[in-house]
């Protein structure tokens, strides 16, 4: 291999690691972010603050357990953790999580690596954990969907994801089903996709190393194999993809609180 050829691989397999591994991430956590904080201001508005907790509790709930969990497997130290809880607008002065539906606080140390890498998976966190519950859900309770969505993903045409559903039982079961992950799925948008602005920070601790690890994966993967670009397009391709349907989800229940509140 000529030496301009490896520059050359190298080359795409560094952009090939940044654009799935750093852009596209990025990408999907700020929109899922924008449409449902968007969502969450609606309902404070004009059902309230704690309307947010009421209609996402579950959300909530996931969205705090990623922090945790992720925190956990990066060697964080918890210093404090409220998976739901209430705000309280009139505790600002004294309490600093007065407006906070949930929290992890955290500690690490500076001086590792790997724990200050962990920030940028901690922060967004939320976006992996919250539609791994939607998919395992919809897998549960709606296995045709979800068949059609993992066709989807893989090869992604509107005849797989409209694939005809088969019968999964009678009509009142399927009805019932169909009711029940409507309810969680809605519940989970509301409550679980919205990055704050402490995700986002914690998140941007991390970035730093998060992208050494990338170039260094880039360049190996440039030096040892040429098929690096055509394994990620086989494998990653079809993550991202399933997260569009998350986006999806995610806008419909945007809409429909659009409308709930449009006459307020």
């Amino acid at each position: 291999m000529s030496f301009s050829t490896l520059g050359q691989q190298i080359l795409i397999s560094l952009l090939t690691v940044f654009f799935y591994g750093l852009a596209l991430p990025l990408l999907f956590s700020w929109v899922l972010t924008l449409i449902n904080r968007n969502t969450k201001q609606r309902l404070a508005t004009y059902y309230g603050m704690n309307s947010q907790v009421y209609l996402g509790f579950l959300g909530i709930i996931v969205h705090e357990s990623s922090h945790l969990i992720m925190a956990l497997l990066f060697g964080h130290k918890i210093t404090g953790l409220r998976l739901i809880k209430f705000a309280h607008p009139d505790r600002q002065a004294t309490d600093p999580e007065a407006l906070t539906l949930g929290y992890v606080n955290h500690r690490w140390n500076s001086g590792n690596s790997y724990q200050t890498m962990g920030n940028f998976f901690i922060g967004f966190a939320p976006i992996i954990g919250v539609s791994a519950v939607i998919f395992g859900i919809t897998a549960w309770l709606w296995p045709t969907m979800f068949h059609n969505w993992v066709m989807f993903a893989m090869h992604p045409t509107l005849s797989n994801l409209f694939q005809p559903a088969t019968s999964d039982g009678n009509l009142l079961v399927n009805t019932v089903r169909w009711i029940i992950w409507a309810i969680l799925v809605t519940n989970l948008s509301v409550g679980g996709f919205d990055l704050s602005s402490a995700d986002l920070r914690n998140s941007g601790a991390g970035v730093s190393s998060y992208i050494v690890l990338l170039g260094l994966i880039g360049l190996s993967a440039g030096v040892l194999t040429s098929s690096f670009t055509e394994w990620s397009r086989a494998h990653l391709v079809p993550v991202f993809f399933a997260l569009s349907l998350v986006v999806v989800l995610s806008a419909v229940v945007n809409v429909v609180t659009r409308w709930l509140t449009k006459d307020k």
